[in-house]
């Protein structure tokens, strides 16, 4: 009786299609900031850290 829950029917995915190179390229610049976002929020906690520690 547990073998008869299926997963739901997936989409198919032929119909994707892939980056131009510049559109590929804007993506590699939106994902570098928002990494470097992220690296500065952290690297500020840790010297907020060893500042109080």
């Amino acid at each position: 009786m547990e073998n008869e829950k299926k997963d739901p029917p997936r989409e198919e995915e032929d119909d994707v299609t892939p980056l131009t190179d510049e559109e590929f390229k804007a993506y590699q610049e939106k994902d570098a900031k928002t990494t470097n976002k992220v690296l500065k929020f952290f690297k500020a906690i840790w010297e907020a850290i060893n500042f109080f520690s």
